[in-house]
């Protein structure tokens, strides 16, 4: 089963994937998200592998500068990888590389972030708190 079954286009696929995240977060976390990144993201991975992480590249440019806003690309990604792992388990066919992608880019994401902000000790904690 393809997982554009069900989606008329990368718009509301995305719509679809913002929407199961945010929820998730607000249930489990009690945390509502303030970013866009989730649909970002899922609409470029309707497109390719390589969109999402040209997607991730503009993302890291614009938005490293706010440890909130890339907490929440980090934590995006963490969460993309999981609803793809739920897809493939559901029977929706090619999502392994999705689930790499994701997993991979949150590695990269961690390691951007300490990058930057290894030696200011609220944006750590804050960054700890929401991704661990």
């Amino acid at each position: 089963m393809n997982i554009r079954i069900g989606f008329k286009d990368a718009l509301s696929y995305g719509a679809g994937m913002e929407n199961w995240v945010r929820g998730w977060f607000e249930k489990e976390l009690g945390y509502k998200m303030e970013y866009t990144f989730v649909y970002d993201f899922a609409v470029a991975d309707w497109f390719s592998r390589q969109d999402v992480i040209d997607t991730y590249n503009r993302v890291k440019e614009s938005w490293l500068d706010n440890y909130k806003a890339f907490t929440e690309v980090a934590m995006s990604l963490s969460m993309l990888s999981n609803a793809h792992y739920q897809l493939r388990k559901q029977g929706y066919d090619g999502r392994e590389d999705f689930i790499v992608l994701y997993e991979d880019l949150f590695y990269k994401a961690k390691e951007d972030f300490y990058d930057k902000y290894a030696g200011d000790g609220e944006a750590c904690a804050w960054f700890f708190q929401m991704t661990d």
